[in-house]
């Protein structure tokens, strides 16, 4: 599917082409899962080569960050599918090109979205100048003159920033589900019955599902990090107005990086306690466990030693004629049994 974003002189507009009718104004092409025609009619529009998903996949730099024929194709990997419970990262493609932006991908990133609304809402909510203000840097909007076009390198940084800011809400999501696991583990009290096998399971799950989207947004940041000085650098050979504002705006989104990079290392400290803790939480559990079955053996062995001694077949057992035998051997099997309990209660090993 072929995604383009065109400017009408007052707004952003958004428009889903075919590869027969591509809008040569567009300012912004999204190829979302292209087929083989989407991606030949682009590359004829912008005489330029679209890398393959294969090769997006490529881990090397050399593969992810190069110009080529006047393009600078820069791709990174976005964490997608939060909302349905199944968080991954896939790589997206930006390829910045005579005055256009294109972008590959083969996934639905939800900074996508929120970036799309941004771009095409009211152009009376966005800034009117070239100058950037804190709020509009925070919010990853793309500041443009009144009545002018964003220019692609604008486009490709407000993006960039909602990603960022995408990973940065991803990871305080993290963070407060890790607070309410150990609000779990930790808030017991003498009344509470003991933590359950499938409770302690569901604590694992969430603790795996916390640990698994924190190395994802790693993974994401890592190659962000890796990207942003390659387009430091595809800046610094472009002249413009805004060309000054948007490597200004690089730096602080690579400050962010680093910021949020120091808070995944946080918390995936702070998981793995919660991992060993829930481990620990476990065995205790367990070895409480084992402890009754050994209470109760030790408990029953006295009564055993004397339902033995008089369950012998010996003829001569003064005991055996009494005729309150019987229940003096159960009044003895209970006694003996009793004060073993009563001595593990002093110790308080029960």
């Amino acid at each position: 599917m072929i995604e383009t974003y065109s400017f009408d002189g007052l707004k952003v507009v958004h428009q889903t082409a075919s590869p027969a009718d591509l809008p040569e104004t567009a300012l912004w092409i999204d190829l979302d899962s292209p087929t083989v025609e989407e991606v030949a009619a682009v590359e004829a529009l912008c005489a330029i080569e679209i890398p393959t998903r294969e090769e997006m996949s490529e881990i090397e730099v050399s593969s992810r960050l190069y110009s080529e024929d006047g393009a600078d194709v820069m791709t990174a990997s976005v964490v997608h599918g939060v909302q349905n419970g199944s968080p991954a990262f896939a790589p997206v493609t930006f390829i910045l090109t005579r005055g256009r932006l294109v972008t590959v991908r083969y996934s639905e990133p939800k900074s996508f979205k929120i970036f799309v609304a941004k771009l095409c809402r009211d152009p009376s909510t966005l800034p009117a100048h070239q100058q950037l203000s804190q709020e509009t840097a925070e919010a990853g909007e793309v500041p443009r003159a009144a009545g002018k076009p964003p220019a692609a390198e604008q486009l490709l940084v407000g993006l960039l920033e909602t990603v960022i800011d995408r990973m940065a809400d991803l990871l305080e999501l993290v963070s407060a589900d890790l607070d309410r696991i150990g609000d779990d583990i930790f808030s017991s009290s003498a009344k509470k019955k003991p933590t359950g096998t499938a409770d302690f399971k569901k604590l694992l799950q969430r603790i795996g599902a916390a640990g698994d989207l924190t190395s994802r947004v790693r993974e994401s940041l890592a190659t962000l990090d890796r990207l942003l000085p390659f387009l430091q650098l595809s800046l610094d050979r472009k002249k413009g107005n805004g060309m000054k504002d948007g490597k200004a705006r690089v730096k602080v989104m690579a400050r962010d990086i680093h910021s949020l990079n120091d808070f995944v290392s946080f918390l995936s400290n702070k998981t793995t306690f919660l991992l060993d803790t829930t481990v620990g939480m476990i065995s205790i559990e367990q070895n409480a466990i084992i402890k009754i079955f050994s209470v109760a053996a030790v408990a029953f062995l006295p009564p055993t030693l004397v339902a033995s001694i008089y369950g012998m077949n010996f003829q001569h057992m003064p005991e055996l004629g009494w005729d309150y035998g019987y229940p003096y051997a159960l009044a003895l099997m209970a006694v003996s049994a009793l004060l073993p309990m009563v001595y593990f209660r002093y110790k308080n090993w029960l």
